[in-house]
């Protein structure tokens, strides 16, 4: 079990991950994932930013299960060197990797113009989730990577 937070980070050295910009708890949620462990994500009311890697990470991790944040539009950075994006795309793009049979309206652009939010935004954040994916045991998707592309040529309307 990891105990000290250079144990932790080290963890993740090895890996190739970098958390140099991971708070000590973040670095431990993460190093916990990777290990196979469920890590429920979370975000309290009043609290930085969300890391993006680590919650998407956390939440696949559990498949799918995670507890919303506190405060409705808490931030979250996806460590692109974008702007910010509501936290809510970081559940919509959970939600859709999770789902189990194709259906209309998940692609990026309907799924931004659904949350009221800019599609880019769940395109960046789904390049995150793809990438924590690749690491993260036990987060395979149903119905395969990037089905929502996909789901006009099996008869499922993107829009």
């Amino acid at each position: 079990m990891l105990h000290h937070s250079s144990a932790m980070r080290a963890e993740l050295e090895r890996r190739g991950i970098d958390h140099l910009r991971l708070t000590d708890v973040e670095a431990f949620h993460l190093a916990c994932v990777l290990r196979g462990w469920q890590v429920t994500p979370r975000a309290a009311a009043n609290s930085r930013a969300i890391n993006a890697r680590v919650w998407l990470a956390a939440a696949l991790g559990t498949g799918g299960r995670y507890l919303a944040p506190d405060t409705p539009g808490h931030p979250a950075d996806l460590e692109d060197d974008g702007p910010l994006v509501d936290s809510v795309i970081l559940m919509a793009v959970v939600q859709r990797h999770f789902l189990t049979e194709p259906q209309a309206g998940w692609d990026d652009a309907a799924l931004g113009d659904a949350l009221g939010l800019d599609g880019t935004d769940v395109s960046r954040a789904q390049a995150v989730l793809d990438v924590i994916n690749a690491a993260v045991p036990r987060a395979v998707a149903p119905l395969g990577p990037a089905w929502w592309e996909r789901a006009g040529e099996r008869g499922v309307s993107s829009r």
